[in-house]
């Protein structure tokens, strides 16, 4: 058995001392090591911290957004149901009105003469047609010939003096419900019922040759040129359609005198024709104030 000698032992004890000089030397460098990767961590994970608050900030933005739209959506929506609410309590009205059918098509033609989307040509015969409806349920006993043309004549006499021909209707209605030959007590004659005493002047005055007041005035187109002229006449002087017809039935003397005393006028005659008027037209009588309003400054 081999004897370690004394020399050996020594230099065993040499190599620990200097693995211990070793690590003493490198304790510094291996604690500055260790707390720069702590710091780089800790770094990293602040940045990390940064970004998830961000993040998180971000993500209560979106949000905050989102509510906001969410609120404004909800107001369109409320918005959206007041409008159909008043649009179906519109259609619940219109619904309980029940228009006819004649009140549609006068709606209809008013629109497309104000678009100006309908011929003279249509429009005439619009018109004729609704006239000869009028004239025919009112005096049965005329034959279909003259009926067209005092339908014809109406509707040309309007033209000239801008009336709605449906308000002639309504005035020879209340005069002498189309009766070609009437007379009344106070010597009126014919359709528009034109007063004897007045009628040879306003004859005169359009170039309608005068053959005594039967013959003249028991011609249709005759008896409603001259009464529409003195219509025309009075609207003129009054300005006012209801003046103009009250004063057609009592005299424009009649009427200026209770004007310029400040009597109340008498309106019956003028309510009568014009609840005749709305009747034809379609129309409430309520209604007809506004029509008469629209008409004094445009064109039927």
């Amino acid at each position: 058995m081999n004897k370690i000698s004394n020399s050996e032992k020594p230099r065993k004890g040499s190599k620990k001392i200097k693995k211990i000089n070793m690590l003493d030397r490198n304790f510094n460098s291996i604690v500055i090591i260790f707390f720069v990767v702590m710091l780089v961590l800790l770094v990293n994970g602040q940045i990390e911290i940064n970004k998830l608050n961000k993040s998180m900030r971000d993500i209560s933005a979106s949000n905050e957004d989102v509510r906001e739209e969410n609120h404004l959506l909800k107001e369109k929506i409320a918005e959206q149901n007041e409008k159909l609410g008043l649009a179906n309590a519109q259609f619940e009205d219109f619904a309980r009105e029940s228009v006819t059918k004649e009140k549609f098509t006068e709606i209809y033609m008013q629109l497309q003469e104000l678009t100006g989307m309908i011929s003279e040509e249509n429009k005439r015969e619009f018109y004729i047609s609704r006239i000869v409806n009028v004239v025919s349920s009112n005096n049965g006993q005329l034959e279909s010939e003259t009926i067209y043309e005092i339908s014809k004549n109406i509707y040309e006499v309007s033209l000239k003096y801008n009336f709605n021909p449906l308000l002639i209707c309504a005035l020879i209605k209340v005069e002498s419900n189309f009766i070609i030959d009437s007379i009344s007590d106070s010597y009126a004659f014919g359709l528009c019922q034109v007063r004897r005493f007045i009628a040879r002047e306003l004859a005169e005055n359009i170039g309608i040759e005068w053959n005594g007041a039967e013959e003249t005035l028991f011609n249709p187109e005759n008896n409603i040129r001259i009464g529409m002229h003195y219509l025309a006449l009075l609207y003129d002087d009054f300005r006012d359609m209801k003046l103009a017809l009250t004063a057609y039935n009592h005299g424009p003397f009649k009427v200026q005198e209770l004007l310029s005393q400040e009597n109340e006028i008498p309106d019956g005659y003028a309510e009568k024709v014009l609840d005749y008027y709305a009747q034809f037209r379609g129309f409430n009588i309520e209604d007809v104030d506004e029509i008469l309003n629209i008409e004094a400054v445009e064109s039927f």
